[in-house]
């Protein structure tokens, strides 16, 4: 039976405080200079958050399942990232890795839905989707899979709290991630700037030789959006505080889900810390170093995280895996 513990979103006062700093810095970033924000940010805690997000959902859900269905999403999700490998490598071209990286995606759904007990049907059409979107138009079903998938965090959060606790969680968290990047997107933050300051040439400034790459995180070849950008800039600054800082948070909180259950044995939280910081210090020097070569290493560590999200995330909604214990 699930620990029961409050998870009120008034006692994580000090998590909202990094929220709104986080906020507030890059806003700011991307109301000057969208491109190098999103350089410097994805450079010092991109992969930061895929380890933070891998523990997250191993403690939270591997012993809550079958070692079977494990070994399939596992292996799903290292054909993806022998894809990611492949293609950073020349020797998969993006025509053919897209299509191919977003039908694996559909199995991914279709798998979850199976194992659902309830809304199977989100599982279904989520599957359904992708199977299109890789048929059809895969650049574009690929573009939407990235800004979608800075909503996870709300999902996790949906799915470790309760009744009133989450209806309050939800409300807060549409500030952050639907209602801030919707007003960046508007460009009332680029035109505030503008107004006070003469700063036009920073808006395409970029760091460490990447040029205006980033731009294709986000938006279509040739696409120069930087309010779009800048919006998508914030959502993941957002979807980065939520899975390093609140959602490490709300699992302690919670309490462990079954001793020795998780995958890999952890360090405890504050070496886990240290262990990622150090992390983070090297990650950084080496985008520095070569932005293109650091960015398509990590390509594949982001796939990884973001995949397994997909039937996580859709199995924990749809009462897929077994109540945790304590």
């Amino acid at each position: 039976m699930e620990q029961v513990l409050s998870l009120h979103p008034f006692r994580f006062v000090s998590v909202g405080l990094v929220a709104l700093a986080a906020a507030l810095v890059t806003i700011a970033g991307v109301a000057v200079a969208p491109i190098a924000t999103f350089v410097l940010m994805i450079s010092a805690f991109g992969l930061p958050h895929v380890i933070y997000e891998l523990r997250y959902c191993d403690e939270r859900f591997s012993s809550r399942t079958s070692p079977r269905l494990l070994s399939m999403l596992g292996l799903l999700v290292g054909l993806i990232a022998l894809g990611r490998v492949g293609n950073g490598t020349h020797w998969i071209p993006s025509d053919v890795f897209v299509p191919m990286e977003l039908g694996l995606g559909a199995c991914l759904a279709l798998i979850a839905a199976w194992h659902m007990r309830a809304h199977r049907w989100l599982g279904a059409v989520a599957g359904l989707a992708f199977a299109a979107g890789a048929s059809l138009f895969p650049l574009e079903t690929f573009l939407a899979w990235a800004w979608l998938h800075n909503l996870t965090p709300v999902g996790f959060v949906a799915e470790i709290t309760k009744g009133e606790e989450r209806r309050q969680w939800m409300m807060i968290l549409f500030l952050p991630f639907v209602l801030l990047p919707g007003l960046v997107a508007t460009g009332v933050f680029h035109q505030a700037i503008a107004a006070l300051f003469a700063l036009p040439e920073m808006q395409g400034m970029s760091m460490f030789g990447a040029g205006d790459q980033p731009l294709m995180s986000f938006l279509p070849p040739e696409s120069y959006d930087l309010n779009l950008f800048s919006a998508a800039v914030v959502a993941q600054s957002m979807h980065y505080v939520a899975v390093i800082v609140l959602l490490p948070r709300l699992l302690q909180a919670r309490g462990e889900a079954v001793p020795g259950g998780s995958l890999l044995r952890w360090p405890d939280w504050r070496s886990f810390a240290v262990i990622v910081g150090v992390v983070s210090l090297i990650a950084f020097a080496l985008y520095a170093i070569s932005y293109r070569d650091a960015r398509s290493a990590y390509a594949v560590a982001a796939a990884i995280h973001a995949w397994i999200e997909l039937p996580v995330l859709l199995m924990a909604l749809g009462q897929g895996f077994r109540p945790a214990r304590i």
